[in-house]
């Protein structure tokens, strides 16, 4: 039976003394564990005793109390270690061997299965074992941050799935509203213009039936009075010959016949009809030889929906750190990368004037300094300058800002060219052997926009000889 001042350690929860006692704004004790287990079964932050709502989340340790049940849990542990003796010779464990792993008397460690074995004393072994302890424990404490640590990161980036998700759904929804609208549209400009067609030319042939009616019914009438004078007596054929033989001898009008182009035009409604509607298409369309890859942009980056301009935004936004994202530079890469042919690109800069355009190495790492596998043009503070792998930094000079810069990269040759896009003045050419992937790279600090230029679309009937 537990003293009387023993008891008064004791959790009200668990009954035992006190291990990492906390105590609320009510004064009531309680283990640290138990109460966050209280709590967390009946979801509630109230005092398990007077059900009063604890003012804080995080309770306060009772380093007081703390000193007092450690020093119970301590006599405890003397108690018990002193009553433990060997079940082979009844004498105190008051040693540990060190190969088995257990706790022996000194008659164990004098003859028997442990007269070879390293022995310590239990003190000496205990602090000695609990140092080692200790040290895998911190090993198992960093392994656990680190899980949490990426645990919390894999998190963010669960939710910024489905925000990304959500984005992507809407815009794809906006942009065939925006086609089926256009579809609609043409549809129905095609549709009047064939009733317009029916109309007209139905009318037409309900005027010309109906003055062939007329004079399908005038001359039958001259036909049977005509066949009725024939059947008539002589006195009485006679009498009427003349105005009889008028109306018969009258000019008879031109045959009639059927007109051409009184049908339908079907061809010209049908034909060709998807090609027609798509060749009308390519107006509404536009098309980017560069698509940016917004998993890979800076957090200060604002791209655009369509993922072909970008500027420095007002704060770095809430995104996750994954490891194609680049986390120094305010900069983004292209979503497609290039191992042969020629590739050109043209990026409209206008008034920027703190902007970095060129091409990186796939493999080339997105944390920090990113320079190894960069290939650059970069202009700041009103001046140009190129930087590679093996340059740190050459001068350029041109005579004017350029609002557009092509950037021509031509694999086989191992060149990677800037060019003003709108006097094809040239501006630097790095000569290299490419051996990887390699993407589009572009960066600004400032809030003015880059833009990459849209190509013209044309539709091409190819002749055959």
């Amino acid at each position: 039976m537990a003293s009387k001042t023993e008891e008064a350690l004791f959790c009200p929860i668990c009954s035992d003394v006190y291990r990492n006692p906390v105590i609320l704004s009510c004064d009531h004790n309680f283990c640290h564990d138990c109460l966050w287990t209280f709590w967390k079964d009946g979801q509630t932050s109230a005092c398990p005793l007077c059900k009063r709502r604890s003012s804080k989340t995080i309770p306060p340790f009772d380093f007081t109390l703390k000193t007092e049940c450690d020093a119970v849990l301590l006599a405890r542990a003397s108690a018990a270690e002193s009553e433990l003796t060997c079940s082979t010779h009844s004498e105190k464990l008051g040693f540990f061997c060190l190969d088995d792993r257990q706790l022996v008397c000194g008659v164990c460690t004098d003859s028997g299965a442990h007269a070879e074995h390293q022995v310590r004393l239990v003190d000496e072994a205990g602090q000695e074992l609990r140092a080692q302890l200790h040290d895998s424990l911190q090993s198992l404490k960093k392994k656990l941050r680190l899980l949490r640590r990426v645990k919390g990161s894999c998190d963010e980036t669960a939710a910024h799935v489905k925000v990304q998700a959500g984005s992507a759904l809407r815009r794809i929804q906006e942009e065939f509203r925006r086609l089926h609208r256009f579809l609609d549209e043409e549809e129905e400009a095609r549709l009047v213009s064939l009733r317009e067609e029916e109309e007209q030319k139905s009318r037409l042939m309900k005027e010309k039936i109906a003055a062939l009616s007329r004079d399908i019914s005038a001359l039958s009438d001259i036909i049977k009075t005509t066949e009725e004078q024939l059947k008539a007596h002589n006195a009485l054929f006679l009498q009427g010959y003349k105005e009889t033989a008028e109306r018969v001898r009258q000019p008879p009008a031109d045959d009639p016949e059927l007109a051409s182009g009184t049908l339908i035009d079907v061809a010209k409604h049908l034909g060709n009809l998807s090609f027609n509607v798509w060749h009308r298409m390519k107006e509404l369309v536009s098309y980017s030889p560069v698509i940016l890859d917004p998993n890979t942009a800076h957090p200060d980056l604002t791209l655009s929906e369509e993922l072909s301009a970008l500027r420095q935004g007002q704060g770095k936004q809430e995104l996750p750190d994954n490891p194609e994202r680049v986390d120094t530079f305010v900069s983004v890469v292209g979503s497609e990368g290039f191992t042969s042919g020629r590739h050109s690109w043209e990026v409209e800069v206008g008034d920027n004037t703190s902007y970095v355009l060129g091409a990186v190495t796939e493999s080339n790492p997105r944390k920090g300094v990113i320079w190894p596998g960069l290939f650059r043009l970069m202009f700041c503070g009103g001046e140009y300058k190129t930087l590679s792998p093996s340059d740190t930094g050459t001068d350029v000079s041109l005579t004017k800002n350029p609002s557009r810069v092509r950037v021509l990269l031509d694999y086989d040759r191992g060149q990677l060219s800037f060019l003003d896009a709108d006097t094809d003045a040239h501006i630097h050419t790095f000569t290299h052997t490419f051996t990887e992937r390699m993407f589009p790279y572009i960066s600004t600090w400032s809030g003015v926009p880059i833009k990459i230029a849209a190509r013209k679309i044309s539709v091409v009937v190819e002749q055959q000889d």
